[in-house]
């Protein structure tokens, strides 16, 4: 794909965060396929891998036995198999902790990404919208022979879309048509928009921190609590139906342009040590130049506004209400 990356570095990339393309090279994507995939995926993930056609995607999540999420990623069936999407940072780590799991399965695994030129787009515009090759509703999925897009909601009345697409010729081409009707924007503006969606993601700096219901993945379609077993799932019940989720996934915005980073600490206002109240999930600056960040802290800590960010005790943290119903 070093076609598509000359190409990018050739586009006026000039930041927005409404009605834009940017690339979305930063995503990894890994391929699943042989007879018993479904299987295997259904014995691994927090959700019920059986219940996604060709036309539609599944968020999930993967946990170590303990419950505490490897990776959460995008799940979108395919011809000939599976495809995994998340951040390109984390996927050497899923890809070999699934790689334990294979035994003697028929199944395999392997890094996709560079066979795809991947970008997003995110806007209102009837002119973009009603293009043939994005999915008309939320949640779904167009594929042809070479190209795959995904419909990934709605954020500030602007529809996201993500775009997969095995020939570089076509994806220029798609990329162009979209270019003369957006600005032209950075990768950022993407995870902005994923952060205003509440949508958790896993980095390595994160991983193995967080059971699925503090990420909000129970309200996000993310858990389905009536498949079988899959590592960590006797931990997902049990928080479920005997305990009270005392951690869960905040959106806010910060007085600053400077952000916090993906596994930075939130510590209680008196405190002067880590004190396990909270840590970020993704912080990215908008053009705004103020700070949007989603964290998981303790519930009441977080709506009381007694924590701080470790790093940064004088940044004020404003709350933001979340565009999904917190409740199942």
């Amino acid at each position: 794909m070093n076609d598509w990356q000359e190409f990018i570095q050739s586009q006026n990339i000039v930041g927005s965060d409404d009605e834009y393309i940017c690339d979305a090279s930063d995503l990894g994507l890994i391929l699943v396929n042989g007879e018993d995939a479904a299987n295997f995926l259904q014995n691994q993930f927090s959700n019920d891998i059986n219940l996604i056609d060709q036309n539609s995607f599944q968020l999930s999540s993967y946990s170590t036995p303990k419950g505490r999420m490897l990776g959460i990623f995008r799940v979108v069936k395919i011809e000939n198999g599976y495809l995994l999407i998340m951040p390109g940072s984390i996927l050497p780590k899923i890809l070999q902790r699934l790689q334990m799991y294979v035994v003697q399965a028929k199944v395999t695994l392997a890094d996709a990404s560079a066979y795809f030129a991947r970008f997003a787009i995110q806007s209102e515009k009837i002119s973009v919208i009603d293009n043939i090759v994005l999915p008309r509703e939320a949640n779904k999925v167009f594929q042809s022979d070479s190209l795959i897009s995904l419909h990934l909601g709605v954020v500030n009345q602007q529809s996201r879309y993500l775009i997969l697409d095995l020939s570089v010729d076509e994806a220029k081409s798609i990329w162009q048509t979209f270019a003369k009707l957006l600005s032209i924007s950075h990768f950022y503006s993407w995870r902005l928009s994923e952060i205003k969606a509440g949508i958790p993601v896993i980095y390595p700096e994160n991983s193995e921190e967080f059971v699925a219901q503090m990420a909000n993945l129970n309200f996000l379609n993310g858990i389905n609590f009536k498949k079988g077993c899959y590592p960590g799932q006797e931990i997902v019940a049990r928080m479920q139906y005997l305990g009270k989720l005392k951690r869960r996934m905040f959106l806010a915005e910060l007085n600053t342009s400077d952000c916090p980073a993906a596994g930075d600490n939130l510590v209680a206002l008196a405190s002067d040590n880590i004190d396990g109240s909270g840590k970020v999930v993704d912080a990215v600056t908008g053009q705004d130049n103020r700070c949007y960040c989603l964290f998981i802290a303790q519930i009441k800590k977080a709506e009381d506004k007694l924590l701080r960010f470790s790093n940064s005790p004088g940044t004020e943290i404003k709350l933001l209400e979340l565009p999904y119903a917190l409740s199942e």
